[in-house]
């Protein structure tokens, strides 16, 4: 029996403008990337897949897939290239390019914050500064003057929760630090504040557009039934759902300033408590046994965007899912998680869930920021040497659901 979703349910793809664009040099990922070791196989974004030129091609390619809405962001560091400074030449070609997605008939969804930032915002400390909020608005008034008449809905901030956890805690993402608890909480305290700011900024303008942003979304599970591990989990999950961390729950976040929830999930673990683990809060995190992993090291199942949707739909607001996918070389296994994802979130949807749309991670295969090209996400691959499109067949089965709008 066919599964169809709501009328008007978007179909699209997101990207990262670092990710794809190539060239910026204007970035601190850029300056990160140069240093040996930092990127794997020695990697560098480079030219990416050199979207900055070649837009055109890929939203035709987009179209030609049938999809209705795309994912994208605007880089900070082309458009305020110097404190208080912005480029009327950068602010044109992103008109350019969501002007294109509209001719396409694709509705832009606009990322302001997309992991990356302009060199002399780092020099003033970033977003561990006390005014790193107040030193984003302007950019974001900018583009919400020059650019909000193109854009369908808004996202502030891209997955705070990844960027303060890589950059102060692991050590992947710039600055490179490890274990630094109170920095971490800094950064996520000043990107709440920052899309609050970024909210009541949009809305001012414009004030029927959806806003919100991306949450990225963990699911955590006990690794047995012993009470220990029960209580692992849920710390772990109360830890992870909480942004900034240790401040307020999900849930009091998007009450007060945001339109819809949007959820990036790609990925679960088993926990269990360990007394020999104190600087990981006593828990052991790993993968459940048997579970294909991705070239990221993940185990991706189809059957937790259910329960993920499923606990997001208590707050009762219109859900996007803003990242979902799986990195592999091995497109049947990219078509299967796919089709089996996508029958949840129908799922999901006939429980209650009010998700009005989804956006695959990723059209093109691109620069996969400490990973470089390691990791396949795409629906489309990119030929490294010559930068030629092809698109996969789970590219086409997309293309075929989001014609039906459904699913067999």
């Amino acid at each position: 029996m066919p599964r169809s979703f709501p009328k008007g349910f978007l179909w699209g793809t997101s990207s990262a403008a670092y990710q794809v664009e190539g060239d910026n040099r204007n970035a601190d990922w850029w300056e990160w990337e140069q240093k040996p070791g930092r990127i794997a196989n020695g990697d560098t974004s480079g030219v990416a897949t050199d979207h900055y030129h070649r837009y055109r091609e890929d939203f035709a390619l987009l179209r030609e897939l049938n999809q209705n809405a795309h994912r994208l962001s605007i880089e900070w560091s082309r458009i305020e290239r110097s404190e208080g400074e912005f480029d009327s030449r950068q602010m044109r070609h992103y008109r350019d390019v969501l002007g294109e997605l509209r001719a396409q008939g694709i509705m832009p969804m606009v990322t302001l914050h997309h992991f990356t930032n302009p060199l002399w915002f780092v020099s003033k400390g970033g977003w561990t500064a006390g005014g790193a909020p107040q030193a984003f608005l302007p950019f974001v008034n900018r583009v919400v003057e020059e650019l909000g008449d193109l854009v369908g809905i808004w996202c502030t901030i891209n997955e705070p929760s990844i960027y303060g956890a890589n950059g102060w805690i692991t050590g992947e993402f710039p600055p490179g630090r490890h274990g630094d608890l109170p920095g971490q909480y800094r950064v996520t305290s000043n990107m709440r504040r920052a899309h609050e700011l970024a909210y009541h900024s949009i809305k001012r303008r414009w004030p029927d557009a959806p806003v919100g942003l991306s949450h990225h979304k963990f699911l955590f599970m006990p690794a047995s039934r012993k009470r220990a591990d029960r209580l692992a989990a849920a710390a772990t999950q109360l830890v992870t759902d909480r942004w900034p961390v240790g401040a307020a729950r999900l849930g009091r976040i998007v009450e007060a300033t945001s339109d819809y929830i949007g959820i990036a999930h790609y990925w679960g673990q088993l926990c269990a408590f360990d007394p020999r683990r104190p600087r990981d809060q006593f828990v052991r995190r790993f993968n459940p046994p048997g579970g294909e992993a991705t070239e990221m090291g993940w185990v991706s199942e189809p059957r937790w965007m259910r329960q993920v949707l499923s606990e997001v739909r208590r707050y009762g607001k219109p859900i996007y899912i803003t990242e979902n996918g799986i990195a592999t070389a091995d497109d049947a296994q990219r078509e299967k998680y796919l089709k089996d994802t996508l029958g949840e979130v129908h799922a999901a949807i006939q429980d209650g869930a009010d998700v009005r749309g989804y956006f695959h991670w990723t059209n093109t295969d691109n620069f996969e920021w400490a990973r470089g090209y390691a990791a396949h996400f795409g629906l489309i691959g990119v030929d490294r040497k010559t930068l030629e499109r092809t698109v996969k067949p789970s590219g086409r089965l997309y293309a075929r659901i989001a014609a039906a709008n459904g699913l067999d």
